[in-house]
Protein backbone atom coordinates (compact mmCIF):
# COMPACT_ATOMS: atom_id res chain seq x y z
CA UNK A 1 0.00 0.00 0.00
CA UNK A 2 1.08 3.22 -1.12
CA UNK A 3 1.75 5.91 1.89
CA UNK A 4 0.00 9.45 1.00
CA UNK A 5 1.57 12.57 1.84
CA UNK A 6 0.25 15.27 4.09
CA UNK A 7 -1.69 18.72 2.25
CA UNK A 8 -2.70 21.76 3.74
CA UNK A 9 -5.80 23.44 2.27
CA UNK A 10 -5.82 27.01 2.72
CA UNK A 11 -9.52 28.79 2.26
CA UNK A 12 -9.27 32.21 1.36
CA UNK A 13 -11.23 35.14 0.28
CA UNK A 14 -10.59 37.25 -3.22
CA UNK A 15 -9.01 40.33 -2.12
CA UNK A 16 -11.97 42.40 -3.20
CA UNK A 17 -13.15 45.87 -1.90
CA UNK A 18 -16.19 45.41 -0.04
CA UNK A 19 -16.15 41.63 0.07
CA UNK A 20 -13.99 40.84 2.80
CA UNK A 21 -14.08 41.78 7.23
CA UNK A 22 -17.51 43.44 6.79
CA UNK A 23 -17.80 43.35 10.61
CA UNK A 24 -14.42 45.05 10.55
CA UNK A 25 -15.31 47.68 7.73
CA UNK A 26 -18.08 49.10 9.97
CA UNK A 27 -15.17 50.74 12.09
CA UNK A 28 -12.56 51.22 9.83
CA UNK A 29 -14.13 51.21 6.35
CA UNK A 30 -13.72 49.06 3.72
CA UNK A 31 -10.11 50.01 2.09
CA UNK A 32 -8.53 49.72 5.52
CA UNK A 33 -10.56 46.24 6.15
CA UNK A 34 -8.54 44.99 2.80
CA UNK A 35 -5.78 46.20 4.01
CA UNK A 36 -5.81 43.92 6.95
CA UNK A 37 -7.47 40.91 5.22
CA UNK A 38 -4.24 41.58 2.47
CA UNK A 39 -1.77 41.82 5.23
CA UNK A 40 -3.50 38.32 6.93
CA UNK A 41 -3.38 36.49 3.63
CA UNK A 42 -0.13 37.10 3.17
CA UNK A 43 0.87 36.16 7.07
CA UNK A 44 -0.66 32.94 5.98
CA UNK A 45 1.04 32.57 2.84
CA UNK A 46 4.51 33.57 4.41
CA UNK A 47 3.54 30.45 6.80
CA UNK A 48 2.61 27.57 4.38
CA UNK A 49 5.44 28.33 2.29
CA UNK A 50 7.58 27.29 5.05
CA UNK A 51 6.07 23.69 5.47
CA UNK A 52 7.69 20.36 3.94
CA UNK A 53 4.48 19.46 2.77
CA UNK A 54 2.36 20.29 -0.24
CA UNK A 55 -0.67 23.22 -0.13
CA UNK A 56 -3.94 23.91 -1.78
CA UNK A 57 -5.63 27.10 -1.88
CA UNK A 58 -8.99 27.28 -2.68
CA UNK A 59 -10.28 31.17 -3.16
CA UNK A 60 -14.01 32.37 -3.02
CA UNK A 61 -14.54 33.32 -6.02
CA UNK A 62 -11.82 33.35 -8.93
CA UNK A 63 -8.16 31.93 -8.82
CA UNK A 64 -5.55 34.87 -7.48
CA UNK A 65 -2.66 34.55 -10.03
CA UNK A 66 -0.45 37.44 -8.94
CA UNK A 67 -0.92 37.11 -4.89
CA UNK A 68 1.62 36.11 -2.52
CA UNK A 69 0.95 32.15 -2.84
CA UNK A 70 2.65 31.77 -6.03
CA UNK A 71 5.37 29.35 -4.80
CA UNK A 72 5.69 25.88 -6.59
CA UNK A 73 4.33 23.87 -4.03
CA UNK A 74 1.35 25.18 -4.18
CA UNK A 75 -1.62 24.60 -6.39
CA UNK A 76 -4.89 26.80 -6.31
CA UNK A 77 -8.49 26.04 -7.14
CA UNK A 78 -11.85 27.72 -6.45
CA UNK A 79 -14.52 26.79 -3.83
CA UNK A 80 -17.65 24.94 -4.70
CA UNK A 81 -20.77 24.75 -2.64
CA UNK A 82 -23.30 26.60 -0.89
CA UNK A 83 -22.37 27.22 2.50
CA UNK A 84 -18.67 26.49 4.05
CA UNK A 85 -19.25 23.13 5.32
CA UNK A 86 -20.26 22.23 1.98
CA UNK A 87 -16.95 23.87 0.15
CA UNK A 88 -15.07 21.98 2.99
CA UNK A 89 -16.67 19.01 1.95
CA UNK A 90 -15.51 18.97 -1.54
CA UNK A 91 -12.45 20.09 -1.21
CA UNK A 92 -11.47 17.54 1.71
CA UNK A 93 -13.50 14.34 -0.91
CA UNK A 94 -10.69 15.98 -3.96
CA UNK A 95 -7.58 15.84 -1.50
CA UNK A 96 -8.37 12.82 0.83
CA UNK A 97 -8.18 11.16 -2.76
CA UNK A 98 -4.57 11.34 -2.88
CA UNK A 99 -3.78 12.82 0.40
CA UNK A 100 -3.41 11.95 4.00
CA UNK A 101 -3.71 13.52 6.62
CA UNK A 102 -5.09 16.64 5.89
CA UNK A 103 -5.29 20.26 7.34
CA UNK A 104 -7.25 22.88 6.62
CA UNK A 105 -6.83 26.76 7.74
CA UNK A 106 -8.12 29.82 7.12
CA UNK A 107 -7.04 33.14 6.45
CA UNK A 108 -8.00 35.08 9.36
CA UNK A 109 -5.09 34.35 11.98
CA UNK A 110 -2.25 36.86 12.84
CA UNK A 111 -0.94 34.12 15.13
CA UNK A 112 -0.59 31.56 13.08
CA UNK A 113 3.00 29.88 13.22
CA UNK A 114 4.27 27.17 11.37
CA UNK A 115 4.34 25.12 14.34
CA UNK A 116 0.67 25.21 14.87
CA UNK A 117 0.33 22.89 11.27
CA UNK A 118 3.57 21.18 12.44
CA UNK A 119 2.51 20.21 15.76
CA UNK A 120 -1.26 19.49 14.29
CA UNK A 121 0.30 16.90 11.78
CA UNK A 122 2.25 15.30 14.64
CA UNK A 123 -1.05 14.89 16.66
CA UNK A 124 -2.36 13.23 13.56
CA UNK A 125 0.10 10.26 14.06
CA UNK A 126 -2.17 9.27 17.13
CA UNK A 127 -5.21 10.78 16.91
CA UNK A 128 -7.79 10.66 14.16
CA UNK A 129 -8.87 14.72 14.30
CA UNK A 130 -7.31 17.85 15.72
CA UNK A 131 -8.83 20.80 16.15
CA UNK A 132 -7.43 25.02 16.76
CA UNK A 133 -10.39 26.49 18.57
CA UNK A 134 -11.00 30.20 17.79
CA UNK A 135 -11.70 32.17 20.39
CA UNK A 136 -14.93 33.30 18.65
CA UNK A 137 -16.57 29.95 19.18
CA UNK A 138 -14.96 28.32 16.18
CA UNK A 139 -12.05 27.06 14.66
CA UNK A 140 -9.35 27.74 12.64
CA UNK A 141 -7.68 24.56 11.90
CA UNK A 142 -9.07 21.16 11.64
CA UNK A 143 -7.06 18.41 10.85
CA UNK A 144 -8.36 14.83 9.62
CA UNK A 145 -6.72 11.68 8.61
CA UNK A 146 -10.28 10.81 7.04
CA UNK A 147 -13.29 12.13 6.20
CA UNK A 148 -16.31 12.31 8.34
CA UNK A 149 -18.86 14.78 6.47
CA UNK A 150 -21.25 15.14 9.37
CA UNK A 151 -18.86 17.35 11.18
CA UNK A 152 -19.41 19.79 8.60
CA UNK A 153 -23.18 19.27 8.13
CA UNK A 154 -26.05 21.86 9.58
CA UNK A 155 -23.23 24.35 11.27
CA UNK A 156 -24.47 27.97 11.76
CA UNK A 157 -21.11 28.78 10.00
CA UNK A 158 -19.57 32.58 11.58
CA UNK A 159 -21.77 31.53 14.80
CA UNK A 160 -20.39 31.17 18.16
CA UNK A 161 -21.89 27.75 18.27
CA UNK A 162 -19.77 26.16 15.32
CA UNK A 163 -16.62 24.30 17.86
CA UNK A 164 -19.80 22.81 20.51
CA UNK A 165 -21.70 21.70 17.50
CA UNK A 166 -19.03 19.97 15.50
CA UNK A 167 -17.73 18.34 18.68
CA UNK A 168 -20.99 17.31 19.63
CA UNK A 169 -21.06 15.43 16.05
CA UNK A 170 -17.82 13.76 16.65
CA UNK A 171 -18.67 9.56 17.47
CA UNK A 172 -15.35 8.91 19.26
CA UNK A 173 -14.62 11.89 21.86
CA UNK A 174 -10.92 9.74 22.68
CA UNK A 175 -9.71 10.63 19.12
CA UNK A 176 -9.82 14.32 19.05
CA UNK A 177 -7.16 16.74 20.14
CA UNK A 178 -7.57 20.42 21.05
CA UNK A 179 -5.01 22.97 19.70
CA UNK A 180 -4.09 26.08 21.77
CA UNK A 181 -7.04 28.57 21.57
CA UNK A 182 -6.46 31.55 19.15
CA UNK A 183 -7.72 35.27 18.07
CA UNK A 184 -9.39 35.21 14.50
CA UNK A 185 -9.69 38.64 13.50
CA UNK A 186 -13.45 39.40 12.66
CA UNK A 187 -14.33 42.94 14.91
CA UNK A 188 -12.22 45.78 15.73
CA UNK A 189 -12.17 44.28 19.50
CA UNK A 190 -9.82 41.81 17.81
CA UNK A 191 -7.61 43.74 15.81
CA UNK A 192 -6.94 46.02 18.58
CA UNK A 193 -5.41 43.07 20.29
CA UNK A 194 -2.40 43.20 17.96
CA UNK A 195 -0.59 46.26 17.86
CA UNK A 196 1.74 45.00 14.77
CA UNK A 197 -1.26 44.71 12.56
CA UNK A 198 -3.20 47.73 13.37
CA UNK A 199 -0.01 49.77 13.14
CA UNK A 200 0.53 48.98 9.47
CA UNK A 201 -3.17 50.98 8.80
Amino acid sequence: MIKKKPLVLVFCKNQILGKVKSRLALKIGQKKALLVYSELVNKTASIVKRLSSEVHVYYSDYIEENDNFNFSKIKKFIQKGNNLGDRMINALNKSFKNFSPVIVIGSDLWELEISDIEDAFRILRNKNLVIGPSTDGGYYLIGMNYLDTKIFKNKKWGQESVLNDTLRDIDDKTNIHLLDEKTDIDTYDDLCLFPDLKIKL
